[in-house]
C-alpha cells in the first residue's frame, strides 16, 4: 500500500461526517468572499486605488502559493507526532483566522501607504492560517480510509458546508453588517473545532488509525502517481476558469439586462403575448 493510498478504517455515522465537515463553513469565509467585499470596502471607504489593491491580492496569494508545501509537510509532522500536537494547532491557526479576519474589516486609522502595508499583513495572515487549517481539517479525513465511498462522503458534506459559507459570507455583511458576520465567524470556528474534536476522539477510542502507512518522504513523491497528475491538472484548469470572478459576469450581464429593460418600448411586452399567441398557430 503506497503513500498516497488511504489505509481501511471504520465506518463512520452520518452525524460523524456533518461534524468533521462543519469546519468548512467558517473557513470559506475567508475564502471568495474577502475578494467580493475587500476591494469595495477598502475602495469605498477607505479610497485606496483598486489597481494597488490588485497587486495586494495577487501578491498574498503568491505567498500562500510557496508556503502551502510546507505547510502540508508541517501538518504531516503533527500527525506522526500525536493528536493533541494537531488539535492545538488548529486552535492557534482558528484563532489566526479570526484576528487576520477581523483585521481586515476593522482596520485602525491609517492613511497613504499605510493601508496597503495593512491590507497585505492581514490578508497574508488570514490566507496562510486558512491554508494551514484546512490541510490539518482535509488531511484528518483523508487518514480515516474507508474507501472511496467514505472519502466521497467526507468530502461532501465539508464542500456542502463550505457552499453555505460562501453564501453566508456574501450575503450578511450588506444585512447584518460587519460585527455580525464577524461574531459569526468566530463562533462557527468554535462550534466547529469543538465537533471535529469530538469525532476525533471517539476515532481514537475506536482504535482509528490517524496516520498513513508511508509518509512521503519527498515534496516531488506525489508526482510519482498518474492519478496525482490528473487530479493535479484538473485543478489548475479550474483555477484558470475562475480567474475572472463570476461576480464581475454576473454584474455585467445584470447591467445588459438592465439598460435592455429601461430601452425597451413599454409596447413590446404587451405585444409579447400577442406574438407568442400567434407564433403558435403558424
Amino acid at each position: 500500500m503506497n503513500a498516497l493510498t488511504p489505509t481501511p478504517g471504520p465506518a463512520a455515522s452520518r452525524q460523524a461526517f456533518a461534524a468533521v465537515g462543519l469546519l468548512g463553513l467558517p473557513l470559506a469565509f475567508v475564502a471568495l468572499p474577502v475578494y467580493v467585499h475587500l476591494p469595495n470596502v477598502y475602495a469605498q471607504q477607505y479610497g485606496v486605488p483598486l489597481a494597488a489593491l490588485g497587486g495586494v491580492l495577487l501578491l498574498s496569494r503568491s505567498v500562500d502559493a510557496v508556503v502551502d508545501p510546507w505547510l502540508g509537510r508541517w501538518g504531516d509532522a503533527l500527525y506522526r507526532h500525536s493528536w493533541r500536537a494537531v488539535w492545538l494547532a488548529a486552535v492557534l491557526l482558528a484563532l489566526a483566522v479570526a484576528l487576520g479576519f477581523t483585521a481586515l474589516f476593522f482596520p485602525p486609522a491609517l492613511s497613504g501607504a499605510a493601508w496597503l502595508l495593512w491590507v497585505g499583513a492581514a490578508l497574508t495572515l488570514s490566507h496562510l492560517a486558512y491554508s494551514g487549517l484546512g490541510i490539518l481539517h482535509q488531511a484528518w479525513a483523508a487518514r480515516q480510509g474507508g474507501g472511496g465511498i467514505a472519502q466521497s462522503r467526507w468530502v461532501a458534506w465539508r464542500e456542502g458546508f463550505a457552499l453555505v459559507g460562501v453564501l453566508l459570507a456574501s450575503a450578511l455583511p450588506a444585512l447584518w453588517g460587519w460585527a455580525l458576520t464577524t461574531a459569526l465567524l468566530v463562533l462557527m470556528l468554535a462550534l466547529g473545532l469543538f465537533t471535529w474534536q469530538r469525532v476525533a476522539k471517539s476515532a481514537a477510542s475506536s482504535n482509528a488509525s490517524v496516520a498513513t502507512a508511508q509518509e512521503a518522504s519527498s515534496l516531488w513523491q506525489p508526482w510519482k502517481y498518474a492519478g496525482f497528475r490528473r487530479l493535479l491538472m484538473v485543478f489548475m484548469l479550474n483555477g484558470l476558469a475562475s480567474a475572472v470572478p463570476a461576480t464581475l459576469v454576473l454584474f455585467f450581464v445584470q447591467d445588459l439586462w438592465s439598460r435592455w429593460v429601461r430601452e425597451t418600448p413599454p409596447d413590446f411586452w404587451v405585444c409579447v403575448p400577442c406574438r407568442a399567441w400567434r407564433w403558435g398557430q403558424i
